[in-house]
């Protein structure tokens, strides 16, 4: 022993440790590995060569490549890589079974390789055959192999042993070995001592090195030495070698030496046959698609493991070889275990019939990948531990899709995994901190598609196990996810198109805010409203928008002209426009340079969703040719691409795969849903119980859910652990009211007077009280609100800081006046007897929500913080031991209506209207009357008509509008003083106003058909008749601030023969379910022959702010021109006022 280890020592290779390692290029040809469990041996074909193998499991490469070198006569070194064309043909359609046939360019010899996998064990057998074209010459042949054991380039040790060649890093080892067994061999390190750098320095092998340890070794060996001379003749030599793969030494020179014992004839046979076998028990689709369609269902059954069951890996590759190095195991490259690809691949299992395939692929995502809270990784390794550290909505609600359509609602299925899952998407979501393309945070219609889709999947399952609390919170959560998503994530002020249309992501809520977001991967910084992607037809398959939604249809013609290309192959589309993540024009891989650069190219699954989509739409042939066109991004092998080649120079075929990923399980499983779909004559994996909800009818109606009995949200979010504090609320009759807090979810049932009481107990950390209300007509509405209980150490340090920011405590004794005002942070200063004094106002809805002041020791001074946008003008009032009065160290008051004078302040970046709002006298006139009817009660209501000037000295004709709130919208929004001035300046044409008084404003406004027939059928006829008006559609106007908004736009929609310009001030669409925003939902696409005109405004301090915003999207949508405007304030007259002129422009252009 000591012998042979220093004769070992001795012969030990120089040049440790070698250059850098680096995995081989991830666009494969093909891919394969036996159809057993036993065989756990997994292998890549690049470019003539073998590249990666994978053992023992299917995210653990180790091999980097292994290919031939023909040395001639003359000392010149040929290898198959560099020095050959290179052709692969798929051997058997249906198996995993390849050949590759390299031609010398040289035009000397030719390569036959055929590959096949030992299905008892875990050995690669290669079947080589050389030919040459000259039988006259002799030549060398060897074979290169350069190991990358464990997932590394660096530490492998590797030497020679019994006729094998043996390479081992991290309790596993390569064993390569043939019969006969080899001429000569040497071990070295990559670049400096192997054998390839010794052939090509001196054509021979010069350094037979029995070992090299601890580095980037490659090793070779000298197959056989083709001495044809005159009268041999013979044209070719074969071979078989053997590539297998142990714990250790022995048990890999163990399966090298049964699997050449068995025969490669042998193990082809029974290794073609599993794959046969299994394709027998899956569907078939049309001819034309069958071969590609079977390849796609062996490559996706090739990517799952056989150790961890059901765990699927993105790609047999690491795109791009992986960065500056492969030297240690920190490359997962996409050998790797998402989400969202695994969903993908499971749902295409599901549809080609592999029914336990798909099972596996839950059982491994909620037994394994699952995390403690609920939610998942990134992506991993395969044993569940995370890869990259960040999280994606959409990768949790998938898993909960899956498990609805597999049928999957046992109780521990809901227990364990579905209940946790879905929780964290209602406490979480819809939010993510990155999209389906893994770079940005923000509101992603693909990722709440999937939120939406997921929790109505695990409502279903919640009611099949009597979970009915959790069921109706995730539907009222859904629903109300489904109403908002235009209004977070579609522009009505984008860049292209007429502006209206789906984004990528939105950072936060506001889709027209114009913020900056940098597209990641040196692709530069944009406004966000310039980034679009395709991934709004999520929306589509998922079922939460029809396929003809105006929205949709219009940011199809958006992403069309955007990010659409057309190749040799049938067009194509890049996940969105300035992406980086690609190669070079010039073919330099992504991140080249270490910065992550590069040029993002299009994505061949793409092409697959276009064509789920457009089956949607009932286009089945359209749907036809995308399955067409991913055909032809196929390579020889039958291998579909992550991207394909976008333009007709570079290094790659214009139309085809790039250096990224290749084969992609997702693009594989893409084309296998979309074959599958088209013969079922529709997309099968749309939950049907989301379409039926959103699709098959219009979606449930809203019916809110106030948190005004909770504290503000400043309170919650600064509760000492372990109190408890109560909520006591009305609740509607017939209504259900639930509630979730931390993993607890009850429904609070109501006393003999319907009021409804929660006790809560603040728990340690931060949490969230989660409400939903249903009502009797399948109204449903959410709340969500922040909870975190402080400790005694927190509470003090909470303390110290709000007494000491932004003032000084001896400012706050000396100020006379409140409030203080320092950037965003306001301070409220009361100095008094009362003992309890709390602060409310527009930001409260004007309920108590808890806000109340500190009070500073041994002063009679209470101050409270809190911060607002900086652009606020804000009303509010204090209320001092139960009696709401003005804050006595502020004169600045006004009486708007709403609990007689407010106080108000300005924050720095107000901006009031520049008219000039102090003038009373008018160039035109305002005249009083009253109009007669029949069908409002009391027979007469009062108006006051506005008539601009020069009126009475011409005989023109005006247009009119009509003006809800009318002595309101006179005297506390100074509406005539306005529209005179508007006038007179010559920025607005002249026109007539109508102000119309209520008499019963609840009822006449509240949706009244009476009332907005006395309108149309009354009041339109009278004012007509006795004023010089146009009397044409076009020429009259609706407006209204709140109900009066609401009353504006249904007299539109009763009458739209009367009116075509119509407008709303806070418009409280809110009430009766959303009953008008559901009529606005019906009205049909923009017709220019009949034209209607929409103004919206809201304030930011409202609660009901949203559904302006979602209005303002859906009228976009339909293609109707609208102008909105939000601001920074509250439900009240001076809001109102502020935004007049701006309504008055809007609803009388054009």
């Amino acid at each position: 022993v000591a012998s042979t280890l220093h004769a070992q020592t001795n012969n030990l290779a120089p040049g440790a440790p070698g250059r850098d390692a680096q995995w081989a290029s991830a666009g494969k040809d093909g891919v394969g590995t036996s159809n057993t469990l036993e065989s756990k041996v997994w292998f890549t074909l690049r470019e003539g060569e073998l590249t990666e193998v994978y053992y023992p499991t299917v995210d653990v490469a180790n091999v980097q490549e292994l290919q031939f070198i023909v040395v001639a006569p003359n000392g010149k070194v040929e290898t198959e890589r560099d020095d050959a064309t290179h052709r692969i043909e798929v051997l058997d359609p249906h198996a995993l079974s390849f050949r590759q046939i390299n031609m010398a360019k040289s035009g000397a010899w030719t390569l036959i390789k055929t590959y096949t996998a030992d299905p008892e064990r875990s050995t690669l057998l290669i079947n080589a055959q050389l030919k040459q074209r000259d039988w006259r010459e002799s030549y060398d042949l060897y074979v290169y192999y350069d190991p990358s054991i464990n997932n590394s380039g660096m530490h492998d040790s590797a030497w020679t042993s019994g006729g094998m060649m043996f390479a081992s890093d991290g309790g596993k080892t390569s064993a390569l070995a043939t019969i006969p067994s080899f001429l000569k061999t040497t071990n070295g390190y990559l670049g400096t001592s192997d054998g390839l750098t010794q052939l090509r320095a001196s054509g021979r092998i010069t350094g037979s090195y029995e070992r090299a340890a601890d580095g980037n070794v490659a090793q070779m060996a000298q197959l056989v030495q083709v001495r044809f001379g005159w009268g041999t003749r013979v044209p070719s030599i074969n071979f078989t070698l053997a590539l297998a793969f142990g714990k250790d030494e022995f048990e890999a020179g163990a399966n090298a030496r049964a699997s050449l014992t068995k025969g490669f004839a042998h193990c082809r046979a029974e290794y073609e046959k599993g794959w046969h076998d299994y394709l027998a028990t899956l569907r078939r689709v049309a001819p034309k698609y069958q071969a590609q369609f079977d390849m796609a269902a062996m490559v996706l059954r090739a990517h799952e493991d056989k150790t961890y069951r059901g765990a699927q890996i993105a790609s047999l590759t690491v795109p791009w070889g992986g960065g500056p190095n492969a030297n240690e195991p920190n490359v997962g490259g996409y050998h790797l275990v998402w989400s969202r690809d695994l969903y993908e691949v499971a749902t295409a299992l599901y549809a080609l019939g592999d029914k336990a395939g798909a099972d596996r692929a839950l059982d491994y995502l909620f037994r394994v990948q699952q995390k403690p809270d609920g939610s998942f990784p990134q992506n991993s390794w395969l044993d569940g531990r995370p890869f990259w550290g960040s999280l994606q909505m959409d990768e949790v609600a998938f898993p909960l899709i899956l498990a609805y359509q597999l049928g999957r609602t046992d109780n521990e299925t809901w227990t364990k995994h579905v209940k946790p899952a879905a929780d964290f998407l209602t406490r979480f979501g819809p939010r993510t901190p990155q999209e389906r393309w893994e770079e940005k945070p923000g509101y992603s219609p693909s990722t709440i598609a999937a939120e939406i889709a997921g929790l109505v999947c695990a409502a279903e399952i919640a009611k099949r196990n009597d979970a009915q609390a959790s069921a109706n919170i995730y539907l009222a959560t859904a629903d109300d996810w489904q109403r908002k998503i235009e209004s977070w994530t579609a522009t009505s002020t984008g860049k292209h198109g007429d502006g209206n249309y789906y984004l990528r992501i939105t950072e936060n809520d506001d889709p027209n805010d114009g913020q900056v977001m940098n597209a990641g991967n040196g692709g530069g910084d944009y406004d966000e409203r310039e980034y679009v992607d395709a991934g709004f037809l999520e929306l589509v398959r998922l079922g939460i928008k029809r396929a003809d939604d105006p929205l949709i249809v219009k940011s199809l013609a958006v992403i069309d002209k955007v990010i659409k290309v057309e190749t040799p192959n049938g067009p194509d589309w890049y996940r969105y426009n300035h992406d980086g993540y690609g190669e070079m024009d010039d073919g330099r891989p992504w991140n080249f340079d270490g910065h992550y650069t590069g040029k993002g190219r299009l994505w061949a699954l793409l092409a697959g969703e276009r064509g789920e989509y457009e089956l949607a739409l009932g286009q089945r042939e359209a749907a036809r040719a995308r399955l067409e066109h991913m055909l032809g991004f196929s390579n020889e092998g039958l291998m579909l691409p992550e991207q394909v080649w976008d333009m007709p120079t570079g290094p790659f075929k214009f139309g085809e795969g790039t250096g990224s990923a290749t084969p992609l399980a997702w693009t594989m499983g893409q084309f296998i849903r979309l074959a599958v779909n088209l013969e079922a004559g529709r997309n099968l994996e749309t939950p049907d119980l989301v379409a039926a909800r959103y699709v098959a009818q219009a979606p449930p109606p809203n019916a809110g859910a106030s948190t005004d009995a909770f504290p503000d949200t400043k309170v919650l979010r600064h509760m000492p652990a372990g109190t408890t504090f109560n909520v006591r609320a009305p609740l509607p009759r017939g209504s259900r009211l639930f509630v979730m807090l931390g993993n607890e979810a009850r429904e609070l049932t109501p006393d003999a007077r319907g009021v409804v009481e929660l006790n809560v107990r603040v728990p340690e950390g931060e949490t969230t009280i989660i409400t939903a209300i249903t009502t009797t007509d399948g109204a449903t509405g959410v709340a969500r609100l922040p909870l975190r209980g402080l400790t005694l150490e927190e509470l003090r340090a909470y303390g110290h800081e709000t007494e000491s920011a932004p003032l000084v405590a001896e400012q706050l004794k000396q100020t006379e006046r409140s409030p203080l005002i320092e950037e965003n942070r306001v301070t409220f200063v009361y100095r008094g007897a009362a003992k309890h004094v709390e602060v409310v106002g527009d930001f409260t809805g004007w309920t108590p929500r808890g806000l109340v002041m500190r009070e500073m020791p041994g002063t009679n001074v209470k101050y409270l913080t809190h911060e607002f946008n900086p652009a606020a003008r804000v009303e509010y009032k204090l209320i001092a031991d139960g009696e709401w009065i003005n804050d006595p160290l502020n004169p600045q008051k006004i009486d708007n209506g709403v609990g007689s004078f407010n106080n108000f302040f300005t924050m720095p970046g107000y901006r009031p209207p520049t008219l000039a709002l102090d003038r009373d006298e008018l160039k035109g006139k305002l005249e009083q009357t009253d109009v007669p009817t029949r069908l409002l009660e009391g027979g007469r209501r009062k108006l006051q008509i506005y008539l601009p000037p020069d009126y009475d000295k011409t005989s023109a004709r005006y247009p009119v509008l009509y003006l809800q709130d009318g002595s309101d919208y006179v005297k506390r929004a100074r509406a005539a003083v306005i529209a005179d001035q508007l006038i007179t300046e010559g920025r607005l044409s002249p026109f007539i106003i109508v102000f119309i008084d209520p008499v019963e404003r609840m009822r006449e406004y509240w949706l009244n058909d009476r009332f907005a027939e006395f309108m149309a059928t009354e009041l339109v006829p009278f004012i007509d008749a006795r004023f010089r008006t146009r009397a044409e559609r076009n020429a009259r106007a609706l407006l209204g601030a709140s109900l009066g908004g609401v009353i504006s736009y249904w007299t539109a929609l009763k009458y739209p023969d009367l009116f075509a310009r119509i407008g709303g001030q806070s418009s409280a669409f809110w009430i009766d379910n959303e009953r008008e925003v559901a009529a606005l939902a019906a009205l049909p696409q923009f017709n220019q022959q009949r034209p209607m005109r929409f103004y919206l405004d809201t304030g930011l301090l409202e609660p009901t702010w949203g559904v302006s915003r979602r209005v303002r999207v859906m009228l976009a949508g339909k293609g109707y021109p609208i102008t909105y405007h939000e601001q920074a304030a509250g439900h009240n007259w001076t809001s109102w006022r502020d935004q007049i002129a701006d309504a008055y422009l809007a609803l009388w252009r054009n």
